[in-house]
């Protein structure tokens, strides 16, 4: 008897203790921990908390509040809404936010220690980005409004006017009081306003970016009181993201290069309050500076910059020179920084998805974790290795990165599934990628290629496409899946890719692969300019649409050599494109298949595009199900 209860004993806890491996179904679980603000004093965190509500198909955001030792945390609110931007109140007592639960047209101010939050009207303007006054008595946003150019559509009669695309809404800047009242518009110069305002420390002028039509973006500085406008920067090249120091004698900002490239990189900058004195800060590290942030002292500024695969913390002093803060192989997204020079991001590494985390910029060692979003999900699943790769191509190296089935046996050769990330380019590295984990534990080995062209590696590397793209980052995609094969454990009859326009040009220039999905395959990138319930979102490329700096890069076709399809493809997407690639397809009469599965970022439509990738891998490349003794 005493035997047997031991046995019974041992077989709950083992139970109790076995993970499962990841499924499409853990899509709606995913959290995500976004726009992280730290206090003023460094002692409280407000976050963004996204959440998938799968009875409702819909994103969800709600905000948090956290002590920077990680022993208190709360919710502000919790509801079915989207609750944006979170922003400290100059003395630490309020937060204002954005959300769409009153259909977006206001801000929402709330107690730090919680309670219902007050609304500030903005009129029927969309805000799309707040800042405070030094003073807490005013908000400035910024907020779409009817395009002055819709009076173009006069010549239309009234029955045509729902049929013709209207011309895209302005940017404009308003400021409001807190305690009530109209808003007052404060540019009316005819250009789009991008990014969050910021005020000048004195609290007379505030900064923002703008671009007028077929221009770069500049950064203008408006006066609070009446809306007078003085241009800061100028010359080709865009400019973003101003930043005043707290002592009010410099601005910082991110800027790029006027001439035109694939890729340029996005250098920070400083000059003088008034626009004098422009310089850029840590020129000589290559690499795209972000999310730029001011010392207490206005002698230092930290900035997060992606490199091979991590992204770090660095430093720019005022002499130009710049040292790396941080080195650890995670990436790393949302950086603020308090007074004190304790710093939060959102971080993710090879085994933690989206977690919040606290350090000082001065000890840089000393994490604190102070959110564990998917801890409980995370605890539950096996996870599957993230192996580093390096290999040749064309004479320059390449990363690459390999998710390996959990509990995989190398002796069994299993399907390699090829991934290449679409236009514009983003860099694969050290975060957790869920979708990639999923494929693993189906029973697939996931190569993903940091081709050329890829930000991370500098201009040189992200520029070595001016003339044939796609084509040479489809070669070095060939390149990793032989270095991949040559690890041992792949099925090289059981090989297949994942891209955009790379691959629909490998369907036309090899029979390497036994299926492909291509994923949007060329960018319309005016649909990529839209206003919704998020607010505005413009495309990027490297520092601004291709069309800004050359535009030879978006006149491709989809149906490269479509003569020679012949790989069973998928195509995902419900653009122009991705139909006449399939149109293509069925003419060659190539076994094919066309998923349209809603907008970009929609948790249904992302988890259709996963059920769709497994089908498809499933039918063609037969893996025989997840690896596990």
């Amino acid at each position: 008897m005493r035997i047997g209860c031991v046995i019974s004993w041992l077989a709950v806890a083992a139970g109790a203790f076995a993970r499962a491996p990841f499924a499409p179904a853990d899509l709606w679980d995913w959290r995500k921990v976004e726009d992280p603000r730290i206090s003023a004093d460094g002692h409280l965190v407000v976050y963004v908390e996204r959440w998938n509500d799968r009875a409702a198909a819909a994103i969800r955001a709600n905000l948090r509040v956290v002590t920077t030792d990680g022993k208190q945390q709360r919710a502000l609110n919790a509801g079915p809404w989207r609750d944006r931007s979170p922003r400290w109140s100059p003395d630490g007592a309020r937060i204002a936010f954005l959300s769409d639960r009153d259909g977006g047209r206001g801000i929402h101010i709330v107690p730090v220690e919680g309670g219902e939050p007050s609304v500030v009207s903005t009129g029927q303007s969309l805000p799309l980005a707040l800042a405070w006054s030094p003073d807490g008595r005013s908000i400035a946003f910024t907020a779409a409004v009817p395009p002055r150019s819709a009076a173009a559509l006069s010549w239309a009669p009234p029955e045509l006017l729902g049929l013709l695309r209207p011309p895209p809404p302005e940017v404009e800047l308003f400021v409001v009081e807190v305690a009530g009242g109209a808003p007052r518009q404060l540019s009316h110069g005819g250009f789009t306003l991008r990014g969050e305002p910021a005020w000048m420390p004195t609290g007379d002028w505030i900064l923002n970016a703008a671009a007028r039509p077929a221009e770069d973006a500049q950064i203008y500085s408006l006066r609070a009181a009446d809306g007078e406008t003085h241009q800061l920067t100028e010359g080709p090249g865009a400019n973003e993201d101003p930043l005043p120091s707290p002592d009010g004698s410099r601005i910082a900002w991110i800027c790029a290069p006027g001439e035109p490239a694939f890729y340029s990189v996005r250098r920070l900058c400083v000059m003088g309050r008034n626009g004098e004195h422009r310089k850029v800060l840590a020129g000589a590290l290559d690499r795209d500076a972000r999310d730029p942030q001011w010392s207490s002292d206005s002698r230092t500024l930290y900035f997060l910059a992606d490199d091979h695969g991590a992204t770090h913390v660095y430093a720019a002093h005022g002499d130009g020179a710049v040292r790396q803060v941080t080195n650890r192989e995670e990436r790393l997204e949302g950086f603020s920084l308090a007074d004190n020079g304790r710093a939060v991001a959102v971080r993710s590494n090879a085994t933690e998805g989206s977690n919040l985390v606290t350090f000082a910029v001065d000890l840089p060692g000393g994490v604190i974790t102070l959110d564990e979003t998917n801890q409980a999900l995370l605890a539950q699943r096996d996870i599957g290795e993230l192996e580093e790769i390096h290999f040749e191509s064309a004479g320059n190296t390449v990363q690459g990165w390999l998710v390996w089935p959990p509990n995989v046996d190398r002796a069994r050769p299993i399907p390699l599934v090829v991934e290449v990330s679409g236009e514009p380019r983003i860099m694969f590295g050290y975060e957790f990628a869920l979708e990639a984990h999923i494929l693993a534990a189906s029973g697939y080995a996931v190569l993903r290629v940091n081709v050329r062209g890829s930000p991370g590696y500098g201009e040189v590397f992200g520029n070595l496409l001016p003339t044939r793209l796609p084509g040479d980052d489809f070669d070095d995609a060939m390149r990793g899946v032989e270095a991949a094969i040559a690890r041992g454990g792949i099925d090289t009859r059981r090989v297949a890719l994942v891209g955009g326009a790379v691959a629909a040009w490998a369907l036309g220039h090899t029979k390497r692969f036994a299926a492909v999905v291509a994923r949007r395959p060329i960018v319309d990138w005016s649909s990529e300019v839209a206003l919704d319930a998020e607010g505005w979102r413009r495309a990027a490329w490297m520092g601004g649409p291709p069309w800004e700096q050359a535009p030879r890069y978006v006149t491709r076709s989809p149906l490269y050599a479509a003569a020679s399809f012949a790989t069973p493809t998928l195509v995902i997407g419900s653009d122009a494109q991705s139909q006449e690639l399939y149109f293509a397809l069925q003419a060659r009469k190539v076994e094919s298949a066309l998923l349209s599965p809603g907008a970009e970022g929609d948790p249904a439509g992302e988890a259709a595009q996963l059920s769709g990738l497994l089908a498809w891998f499933g039918r063609w490349l037969k893996p025989t199900g997840s690896p596990r003794p």
